[in-house]
Parts: structure tokens; C-alpha cells; sequence
């Protein structure tokens, strides 16, 4: 079997001795699998990653790192979900022409996310006063701190994740889809702490369960594992993520 770990923004395959999916790859090549993790941009738009991501896929299946003779499964965390569905539409003319078995999506936008929509409307905070954010815009904020660019973010809009993405970019029927999602933990604070302040405005926008970037209502495509909505309890804390 050859699985593909795709990473989100602001991700890498490996870098300074951290690998982003904590172990997994080595985790499945230890029971015999064949692993690729791709490198993409860590803040261009879906297109851009996605055409990365084909043809790191399509250069690993020359190389032999990947195996035709086995069919292939998609592992994506966050904004590698959207990459992957860019790759595999068959609206896209330029998608891979390698056959794909699965995509499972982990923490993927897929309706788009509250905090990416506050790129353009910041103005949305303002019915929330009792959120502590001060005079300074906790999105830009985290923005600077994290290095984010504006323009990879705003292919996460919900307007654009509904409206354009969704809408263009149907799924592929030989493959199939399947999600989870974090929804947070039971204790305080709900989600790391870099995003409890989104998480508390998602909170009070929504209304729904979100691990401090989006809800899981959006991270649901495909068959969606309810068994991943209940909030993380602290022992797996280590498990949550924290890009999107």
C-alpha cells in the first residue's frame, strides 16, 4: 500500500528534526507501507500547492519511492485537503493521472473557516465586545507571529470554500472520501493557546464545537467519523492540531 501525508499551511514534511504528522510515516513504514510526505509551499493558494502536489506524487511513483502495482491512500491535514481535492477533481485539466484509492481529510476547511473570513471583514468582531481582544486585531497578531501570508488564507474563506471551490471542484467517483475532526479539549483552555481567542469567537459566532480555527461542521466531506467529534479528552491532547 502506498500512503501520501499531505501537510496543511505553514507545514513541512520535516524540518530541524520535527516531522509534521509526529512519527506517522515511520509509524507505517515500520508495518511495510510505502510513505511519501510531499513538501509544498507553506501559504500559496490551492491551485499552487495542489500542482506541487501532483507532481511530487507523480515523481515518487517514477522513482519507485511509490509503487503502481499498490493502490495509493491520501492522508491530508487542514488546507492539504483542499490541495488533494484540487488534484484529484476531474474539473481540474491538470490533475493526476496516477490512480487514487482514498483521500482522508483531517481538520480540512471544507466550508471554509471563520478566522480566514476576518481577512477582509474584521468589521465581524465588533457585535462581540465581551471577547477580550483589546485595540489590537487578534488576527493580525497571530498573523505576524506565525508568518502567514494574507494570500495564501484567503482560499480558506468560507465564500470561497462554498461558493467557488466546492462548487468547481467536484469530487473524483473513483475515489473515495472520508474526515475527522478536533472539536477541542474538556478542560481549559479548549485549544492551544495561540488560538483560544478564536476559539471562544468561533464559539459565540457558530455556536458549534471547533478546535479554534474551524468548526467541525466544515471539516465534515465524505464519510465523516463521528467518533472524532467528542472534545479531546487531556490525554490526547497531544493529538490536536494547530494550523490550518
Amino acid at each position: 500500500m502506498n500512503v501520501v501525508l499531505v501537510h496543511g499551511i505553514l507545514g513541512f514534511s520535516s524540518e530541524a528534526g520535527v516531522d509534521y504528522f509526529r512519527g506517522v510515516a515511520d509509524h507505517f513504514r515500520e508495518k511495510g507501507l510505502r510513505v511519501l510526505a510531499p513538501a509544498l509551499d507553506p501559504t500559496q493558494s490551492i491551485a499552487f500547492r495542489g500542482t506541487q502536489l501532483r507532481d511530487q506524487i507523480t515523481a515518487a511513483f517514477n522513482a519507485g519511492t511509490l509503487d503502481r502495482s499498490f493502490p495509493t491512500h491520501l492522508i491530508a491535514h487542514s488546507m492539504g485537503g483542499l490541495d488533494s481535492r484540487f488534484m484529484l477533481s476531474p474539473a481540474n485539466p491538470d490533475r493526476i493521472a496516477v490512480p487514487i484509492r482514498s483521500l482522508t481529510t483531517i481538520s480540512t476547511p471544507h466550508q471554509g473557516s471563520p478566522i480566514a473570513d476576518l481577512l477582509d471583514h474584521a468589521v465581524d468582531l465588533i457585535p462581540f465586545p465581551h471577547l477580550p481582544f483589546g485595540g489590537v486585531s487578534p488576527l493580525e497578531a497571530a498573523l505576524q507571529k506565525l508568518g502567514i501570508s494574507l494570500d495564501g488564507l484567503r482560499n480558506l474563506k468560507s465564500e470561497y470554500c462554498q461558493n467557488v471551490f466546492n462548487s468547481t471542484y467536484i469530487n473524483a467517483p473513483q475515489v473515495s472520501y472520508y474526515s475527522v475532526a478536533g472539536s477541542g479539549r474538556t478542560t481549559f483552555p479548549p485549544t492551544c493557546a495561540l488560538f483560544f481567542l478564536f476559539h471562544e469567537y468561533i464559539a459565540a459566532r457558530t455556536g458549534e464545537a471547533n478546535d479554534g480555527l474551524l468548526t467541525t461542521t466544515s471539516a465534515q466531506w465524505g464519510t465523516f467519523d463521528t467518533n472524532t467529534c467528542p472534545p479531546i479528552t487531556p490525554e490526547r491532547s497531544d493529538m490536536t492540531w494547530t494550523t490550518f
